[in-house]
Formats: structure tokens, sequence, C-alpha cells
């Protein structure tokens, strides 16, 4: 009978078997792609007594990537890193398992990995949980019932089933006796032996070890479980270069889009990228890809962050900073609202290295401040007031290398509230909206600022523009006045158009990319996800749609399956993963206005107009706040500015002042 997760080596013969090489490609002239596969839930490592369950088929994966890389892949199978190579001559190049196990075998053999993707399962989750087992006469109901007993846990390296284990229980202040068990297997069945009084294995182990026969069926029961880890993760190491690690990327996201691949590898959205650890540089509106995710969130903020500088401005806090680890460009307004203005900070000490200003009194609702984040690209830098005027500036000196406006040079009629959209940098273009009728979208050299092309439409709006390739097409997405639109980048010309069921929107948020999906969040028309069809263009009908939420500035972020923003006061978390569900909402005047939202793998960070920093969560089953901070205690704030991060710091603006804090104890 086989034996899953017992981490220990493989009779010869089966070993034979769990390598494979999914036949080359055309023309194929790089070696293969060594992919090791260790997920305890594979099929050549698992069972197949339980249908559905087990049974992953890792080399349909690989003949999905092999277009994608233009290579062929080798596979192979084993629950120990160490057996897996010594069957490639000691070559690894990408590796799926338990993040933990992948991580404490590769930290034995010395070898640097760094990870790509997480792969969801049935449920949409990309982590697992321990359960604590007693047998079915045990007097134990709850973890507390453990005082004093001898609980049989899992080895080191399984994170579930140990770490998370002794975490669990000093935070519910048991103590217990601990035997570490050689495989999760051997746990279980010392409880069910009687050798302990309860055993801790990975939430997924107990259907299969009563359905291939190893606990009798009903003989034992679950009291409790630990906090989720990390489950399955897709690793790379050194020997996968920058473009192979694109390539591999994109084959992993197309996942989501093949519903007989999700079938065979028990997912039920593919991949989620983890490429990022840490961000560098916020040089784009909601910082890389315009995503709204911070991979480095803390686990908690520190009682007292850091300050690390602070510098002066004069004009209400409508416009975030752009940042790099040398240069913080933050734009500003004269106090007499006639002149924008626009500071050039160093990083190191905050302060001012050079400055752009240019006459701009002219009137607006909420002020004629500027609303658009700077962009900074390859040494350049793109500065937008609200009244249309844009710059391209160096970035170390803030010399002015061209200039346009965008009402005045392409005949469009001020917007009511301005030129609020960042411009969008797609390689060498630099795509802006005017909204004018013979040039609605136009794109510019961002070199030079020369027009390199002009489509027609209607009036612009407010909410910035995405890019992305979808079922193969590239394409520009976002909001006129009246619709949402995708464009050509290299022509211009418009692709679709889906127009509102529900009436007109202000448009003011951001289209939010979810793998292949689009999210659109808006105050009349509500919270939806659209699919891409087979020619890229954007499916009419929505997939799901969720009329709890609907926000009239505040763009969501999505977190793990998760979906967070406020509207009207309150603040939501949907289920991305269960038709849009509300899983809960919480009302608080924090929420009133408009709110800035960035997660990470499992935190939520919420700035608010009032000046609340919040750090929620993410997997929580209610709102949780870990930490909540006053950056600016005993001022009036009133900030729609979005925070900035680089590395451990964050940047946060008042009306009167920009701020770096640490958001590290260290």
């Amino acid at each position: 009978m086989a034996r899953p997760f017992t981490r220990t080596a493989l009779p010869g013969l089966l070993a034979a078997l769990l390598s494979l090489v999914v036949p080359p490609a055309p023309a194929a002239e790089s070696p293969p792609l060594n992919l090791i596969v260790m997920d305890p839930l594979a099929l050549p490592l698992s069972c197949t007594c339980i249908a559905g369950l087990g049974q992953r088929r890792y080399d349909l994966l690989a003949q999905h990537l092999q277009p994608f890389i233009g290579r062929s892949i080798k596979v192979t199978f084993d629950e120990s890193l160490a057996l897996a190579t010594s069957r490639t001559g000691g070559r690894a190049d990408v590796i799926v398992g338990k993040d933990a196990v992948v991580r404490s075998d590769a930290g034995n053999a010395r070898l640097a990995v760094r990870p790509l993707a997480a792969l969801t399962d049935e449920e949409g989750a990309t982590q697992l949980r321990g359960v604590f087992l007693v047998r079915r006469t045990s007097p134990a109901k709850t973890i507390a019932d453990l005082v004093g007993r001898t609980i049989s846990l899992g080895p080191v390296e399984e994170e579930e089933a140990h770490g998370a284990v002794e975490r669990t229980l000093k935070r519910l202040n048991t103590t217990a006796q601990l035997k570490t068990a050689r495989s999760l297997d051997d746990a279980a069945l010392a409880m069910n032996d009687g050798e302990a009084d309860a055993a801790v294995v990975s939430d997924f182990l107990p259907r299969l070890l009563e359905g291939c026969g190893k606990l009798e069926r009903g003989s034992v029961r679950m009291i409790g479980e630990t906090d989720p880890v990390p489950f399955i993760r897709v690793f790379a190491t050194a020997t996968v270069a920058p473009d192979l690690e694109e390539k591999i990327a994109r084959g992993l996201a197309a996942v989501a889009g093949k519903p007989e691949l999700l079938a065979a590898l028990e997912s039920k959205a593919g991949f989620v990228d983890l490429r990022q650890d840490v961000i560098t540089a916020w040089t784009d509106w909601r910082g890389p890809g315009r995503k709204g995710f911070v991979p480095q969130l803390p686990r908690r903020f520190p009682a007292n962050p850091r300050k690390i500088w602070s510098s002066p401005l004069t004009g209400p806090a409508l416009a975030g900073c752009a940042a790099t680890e040398q240069f913080v460009v933050v734009p500003d307004k004269s106090a007499d609202f006639k002149w924008d203005i626009f500071r050039g900070l160093s990083a190191r000490d905050g302060k001012e290295l050079w400055h752009l200003q240019y006459d701009a009194p002219d009137s607006l609702e909420y002020s004629n401040v500027p609303r658009a984040m700077p962009v900074i690209h390859d040494g350049l830098v793109y500065l937008q007031g609200a009244l249309g005027h844009l710059h391209c500036v160096e970035l170390a000196t803030g010399k002015v290398i061209w200039n346009t406006h965008l009402f005045a040079d392409f005949g469009a009629t001020l917007l009511t509230w301005g030129a609020c959209l960042p411009p969008l940098v797609v390689e060498d273009k630099l795509i802006v909206a005017p909204g004018a009728r013979d040039a609605s979208v136009v794109a510019l050299d961002r070199k030079t600022g020369q027009v390199l092309w002009k489509s027609p439409g209607h009036a612009g709006a407010y909410g910035a523009f995405i890019h992305g390739t979808f079922n193969g097409v590239d394409q520009i997405i976002g909001y006129d006045v009246v619709s949402l639109g995708g464009w050509n980048p290299t022509t211009g010309q418009r692709l679709w158009t889906i127009t509102p069921t529900d009436g007109a929107d202000f448009n003011v948020t951001t289209p939010v990319l979810v793998g292949q999906r689009v999210l659109l969040a808006t105050e009349n028309n509500a919270t939806r996800l659209y699919r891409f069809d087979g020619h890229g263009r954007l499916n009419p009908e929505p997939e799901l749609k969720n009329n709890d939420l609907a926000p009239d500035t505040c763009t969501p972020a999505v977190v793990n399956g998760r979906i967070f923003a406020t509207a009207y006061g309150e603040l939501f978390c949907l289920d991305l993963n269960d038709q849009l569900k509300t899983l809960w909402r919480v009302a608080d005047d924090m929420f009133q206005d408009h709110t800035n939202i960035v997660g990470s793998k499992d935190r939520v960070l919420i700035w608010t107009m009032s000046g609340d920093l919040l750090l929620l969560d993410a997997a929580a089953s209610h709102y949780q706040v870990l930490s909540h901070l006053r950056p600016f205690p005993g001022k009036e704030i009133d900030s729609a500015a979005h925070p900035a991060f680089v590395g451990d710091r964050i940047y946060l603006r008042s009306s009167q002042e920009l701020v770096g804090l640490r958001l590290t104890e260290n």
C-alpha cells in the first residue's frame, strides 16, 4: 500500500518511474529545464484512495509551460530534494513543494531559492493549517484540554505540524509534552496506537489516511487547528535567469484560464505571483504594476515608529509622492493656491534638491492642487498638475526635458475635478488622457513629448489606466466619461467598450487586475469581476457581482482571494473565491471619506483622510486590527495622498509636511 508523506527514500522501481521528460519543442536547442516536484498531493507522491485529492498532474503543467519557455521540461518527483537531485545530476531549476519543506531542504543543500508563485487549492486558498487529532474515545474537547498531555508532532520542516503547533500552544497558554515523529504519518499513527494523546498533521491528511486504510474511518476526531502557514510554492534557483523567470511566470499566470488544467492540478484559481519580496522603489500609482501590493508589510507596526525625517509642504494633500532609494518627488501647491510646485527631495535626509514651479491659479472643485502622483521611469519623472500642465524632468536635477498641456494643446475641455489620472508608461510611450473628441487618449514619446498617436473618443475620466496582456492581446485599459475600454498601445485603436448598465459613474477608481480577469468597483454599478474572451476583449457581462460594495473613490486591494475597500463609512471584505460574497463589513467614521488601501500576502494597510494608519489581518474571519497608529498626532490631516513604500520605509503626507517612517523595529 502507498505510504504518503513519509519523506523517506522511495523504492528503486518507483523512483525510476518518477522522472519524465516532456517531449521537446521542435528545434529546441537549450537543455531541458529540471522541474522537481515535492508537492505531497502530486499524483506519484500520494495515494489515489480519495477521488479528486492527491492526484495533481504536474506532467500536464509541464506540457503547458513548455511553449512559454521554448524548452523541454524534465519532471522529477520525490519527497526529498536531496533524493531528487541525485537523479538529475545535482541540477534543480524549478522546485514545487511545501514552502517550509522546500526552504528546509534547499538550506540543507546550500541551494539558494526564491519564490515565484503560490498554487491555490480547490477553495482558492494558498495556505494550510495543522489539525489537532485525538482518538474518538478521548475526553479532550478543545486544545486547552491537552494541558500536560503528550502531543505527537510532524518533523521540524513540516511547519503546520510543528512550528505552528508550538506557536498555537503558546498563544493559548497551554503546556503539553511534545514528541517529534519521523513523518506526518507516524505522528498520526502514534496517537492512534496510544503512544500519544493527540497528534497534529496537515489538514488534508486525515482523509487520505482513512482512505488508504491507515486509520479506521471515524476513529479520530479534530479538536482544533493551528494558524495558517504557506502551502505549495513554486521556487526558482540561481540557474533561472530573469528572462526565463518572466516566461515561467507568464505560463503560470495563464493556468487560470485553463479549466481542464485547473482541475488536473486540483486548483480553483491557478497560481498567485509571489516574485517580488521587497519593493525598493515606489515609482508609479499604487506601486509596481499599479497593483497595490506591498510584500514587505510588517507583522505589526512598531509602537513608536522612528521618524527618519520630515520636510515642510504648503498645499493640501491630494497627491502622494514617488520614491526611490535616492530620491523622493512630491507634488505641492503654494499657500495662496497660485502656483503648482513639485519638490525633489533627498531620500537620505529629506532636504530639497530641486523644485519645479509654474503659474496655475485657476479654480477647481476640491481646490486646484495636483492630484496625480509623479511617475518615475528610467531617470525621468513625469509631473502633472490638476489644470493640465505636464512636464518631463530629470529625476536627479529637475531639469525640464519637455512639457505640454493636456487640455490646451489637444483642444480638450478642463474636467470638473481636473487632470487626475497619472500618465502611464508603456515601453517608450507615455499614455495620457486629455479627453478631446479627436484625442481622447494619446500616446507621447516619453523621451521627447512627440505625439505618436491620438485615439478619438469621449471626454476623460479620473481613474488611472492599467496595462496588461490578455489571451495574447496587449492592451491599455481605462475609463472615459461614459465607459470602460481597451486600447492597442502600439496604434491607439480602441479594441472594446463596456458601458455600465446602472447609470454612469464618476469613474475615479482604478481597474484592478486579478490574474486574467478585471475587477471594477464604482458608486452606481457596485463591484464586478469580468473575464476576457478568446480574442482579448472583455466580456460585456460580469462573471461575478457584489451589490454591497460601491465605492466612489477607493480602489480595492486584492489580498489572497479577498477584496478590501471602503465606501460611505464602511470597510468591506469580499470573498473572491466564493461568488464575491461579503464576508464582513464594519462601519466607522474613519472610512467616511477617501481611503488608500494596499495589501501583502496576509496583511492589509489602510491610510485614511483623518490620518489613521491601520494594519489588518487579511485572513481573519472578522475585522481584526493588528496595529493602529496616528503618525501626525494632534494635527488636522485631511490627506487623500497615497502612501509610498521603499524597503522598510513608508512616506506619508499631510498638508504641512511629508514624513518618512520606519515600519520595522530596527
